[in-house]
């Protein structure tokens, strides 16, 4: 994949919230140690972050990217963060005496100093403006003089004893800061914009704007960067409030925790990855991390008026959660890297700046919810810790009620995510294509369709299938026998089995394909409720007046599953509409896609009674045409693959290949084709139908 061993901003993200969320507890922790309003130091500090961050947007050259609602306020929203950090710095503190007041002051400025010193740096680093000898003294001095200035401040105001564990729980704290800098210096990306990238970026915004991919990446960037922020502050808060008297243990249990689960969730997704022939769909995973999230945070609210234990254990399905969703995020970045080359030739470094400016972004927005939600603690409690419990304890749901509601809002952008695994397959290739000068326009097309027009990923069939897969279990035979070719795929030809066969398919099929839909089920309700009356529901055992709403009731199912699964229509009634039918199918095969055909022929007149329900019937033939003009297009010989769906045994069986050779004379070939092809699928079915004979002596011995 792109970017091998640099960092992406998905996972930067990732430890930048917990470095922050641990000088967040931190600030916590000494304000609840020196002071009666344990919350002050926690708000301080994220007001600062705010603050920071969001003059940086809203200021520095980089204001000019902020969609323009935001930035038509922005300078509004900025008087008001700075308005909120003065109501904490002057009238919160008028309950303290001065040197606690100072002692959290220092400590706050001294961790935002110390953060930006180290962000500049960076900077200047990969800018190339400072050697890795002197970007490493000045490292090291960024985080020794804040911190011996923090120790100075305890030291001056409080005992010796008390200062030095203090002390010591902000040099761990510290560490982890240092740790995610170093990570950044080896792996990251800038996160600075100067005048020159806005220049760059802007040339990029107007087609980034129209590229749909783009817009959903950022949407889902930007959600899941302030679901995690909010997650983070709200679990952590919660815990070190109810937790252990000690709070700085309790801080330690917490965070070794979170890291711990962390890193075994990673090796276990590795390990079960070597397992796997294929990477998952990407937003499969992260749907499952989402529901991993949900849970947790669903389980945390439960458990704030009972055990500490169940608390931690709830933390880590949170974490779990969003373990995956963040290795998900970076599959979907190294995929929109792909869509930006293919959309955006000549800008990945604009392209990139992009995304960490929404990951930015995204964490402005989620420690500004994070801040609302601790001005509202602090607005319906008291300012002692034993009130913010007495809170947590009576209004514990809501508590956790904006934390939820924007983890929905990012499953919602996951669900308006267009690309999928193969698409992101597709893209791979098509630039590898084009690296080697090959233009391929079939595939161009149909990507341009999925990336750049609106599109939808078949979530919907995709549930279908699950559901089928789990009540409706079934076998695969002879898979061995699928050989895949991008730039030669396979045509499958299956029974039809009345409605079986279709059904079966399309939940178990074992790679990617795009089938041949009877026009008449996947065009209009009034036409498929005929077509299945006559065809289907003809010999089955239900009243007759209950077959015509039964049919209308697939019909709507059935046309909305064939538009999801990018069926084909087939004008069998209407030669010159057909011709479209081999165009679409040809079309779709150049671009790498495997096609399955249904080829029996339900008006034969040995077959009035409609479609075989366990047999073969007699085959169309003129689906072999689809031989003819693909190996004229693509100058390759077609590869046909018969296979069965047997209802008896559970099995879809798939057979040999029987290959159209276009050297030879072209009707003579289609007919051995057809011939052949028929054969293997007769002999499918009767091994299939031994086997059932079989079992069924078995069960009667």
């Amino acid at each position: 994949m792109n970017d091998r061993g640099r960092q992406s901003p998905a996972s930067r993200s990732l430890m930048l919230g917990l470095s922050s969320m641990y000088a967040y507890i931190y600030c916590l922790l000494v304000s609840s140690e020196l002071t009666s309003i344990p919350i002050f130091g926690g708000a301080m500090y994220l007001c600062g972050q705010v603050v920071k961050e969001f003059f940086g947007m809203a200021v520095g050259p980089g204001a000019s990217l902020m969609p323009k609602p935001l930035r038509k306020w922005s300078r509004v929203i900025l008087i008001l963060l700075m308005l909120l950090s003065m109501v904490l710095i002057v009238i919160y503190p008028l309950r303290l005496s001065s040197f606690q007041l100072w002692t959290v002051v220092v400590l706050v400025l001294a961790m935002l100093v110390r953060d930006e010193a180290g962000r500049r740096l960076l900077h200047m680093r990969r800018s190339g403006s400072l050697r890795p000898s002197w970007f490493i003294v000045l490292l090291g001095v960024s985080h020794v003089l804040p911190a011996l200035c923090v120790l100075w401040d305890f030291l001056y105001n409080l005992p010796g004893g008390h200062a030095w564990n203090l002390f010591w729980g902000y040099i761990i704290a510290d560490g982890l800061v240092l740790y995610v800098q170093v990570r950044d210096a080896l792996q990251g990306r800038d996160e600075i914009i100067s005048g020159h990238d806005v220049e760059m970026m802007e040339q990029i915004l107007p087609q980034m704007e129209k590229t749909n991919a783009v817009k959903q990446f950022q949407a889902l960037t930007i959600a899941i960067v302030a679901s995690l922020s909010a997650t983070l502050v709200t679990m952590y808060t919660a815990l070190i409030f109810k937790g252990s008297s000690n709070m700085l243990l309790q801080l330690g249990i917490t965070a070794g925790l979170t890291l711990l689960t962390r890193e075994a969730a990673q090796m276990v997704f590795r390990f079960w990855m070597k397992q796997r022939k294929r990477r998952p769909n990407p937003t499969y995973v992260m749907l499952l991390g989402f529901l991993l999230w949900f849970e947790g945070i669903s389980i945390f609210g439960q458990s704030m008026t009972g055990s500490v234990l169940r608390m931690e254990i709830s933390l880590c399905i949170a974490t779990v959660g969003v373990t995956l969703c963040m290795i998900a995020l970076q599959w979907m970045e190294n995929g929109m890297q792909n869509v930006a080359k293919f959309t955006m030739e000549g800008n990945m470094s604009a392209f990139q700046l992009s995304r960490a400016w929404n990951v930015k972004m995204g964490r402005v927005i989620g420690d500004m919810l994070s801040l609302l939600l601790i001005t509202l603690l602090f607005t319906f409690s008291g300012p002692s810790a034993t009130d913010i419990r007495s809170l947590l304890d009576h209004m514990y749901p809501l508590v956790l009620v904006p934390t939820m509601i924007v983890v929905l809002t990012a499953v919602i952008f996951t669900f308006r995510f267009p690309l999928s695994r193969r698409h992101m397959d597709k893209l791979d290739r098509f630039l590898h294509l084009r690296e080697k000068g090959v233009e391929n326009r079939a595939l161009k097309s149909q990507l341009e369709s999925i990336a750049v027009a609106e599109y939808r990923q078949p979530f919907g069939t995709a549930f279908i299938k699950a559901a089928i897969r789990l009540f409706y279990p079934h076998k695969i035979s002879g898979e061995e026998n699928i050989h895949l070719d991008d730039d030669n795929p396979l045509v499958f030809l299956c029974n039809h089995g009345e409605i079986y066969g279709p059904v079966i398919c399309a939940a178990y099929f074992p790679v990617p394909m795009r089938p041949w839909v009877i026009s008449q089920v996947c065009t209009e309700v009034d036409v498929f409720e005929a077509y299945y009356c006559k065809y289907t529901l003809a010999r089955a055992k239900i009243p007759e007046s209950w077959k015509h709403p039964v049919a209308r009731f697939v019909g709507h199912l059935a046309i909305w599953c064939m538009r999801q699964l990018e069926g084909i229509p087939v004008y069998r009634d209407s030669p010159m509409e057909l011709i479209k039918t081999f165009r679409l199918s040809v079309e779709a095969m150049q671009a790498g896609d495997n096609i399955l055909i249904f080829p029996e022929n339900p008006n034969a007149i040995e077959q009035d009674h409609g479609y075989e329900g366990t047999g073969l019937g007699p085959m169309f033939e003129g689906f072999s045409m689809l031989a003819t003009m693909y190996s004229k297009r693509a100058h390759k010989p077609t590869r046909f693959l018969p296979m069965f769906a047997h209802k008896g045994t559970r099995t879809l069986c798939f057979g040999h290949e029987v290959n159209f050779d276009p050297t030879k004379d072209d009707a003579a070939e289609r007919h051995r084709v057809v011939m052949e092809c028929e054969k293997e699928m007769r002999r499918l079915y009767e091994e299939q139908e031994e086997i059932l004979k079989k079992k069924k002596t078995a069960r009667k011995a």
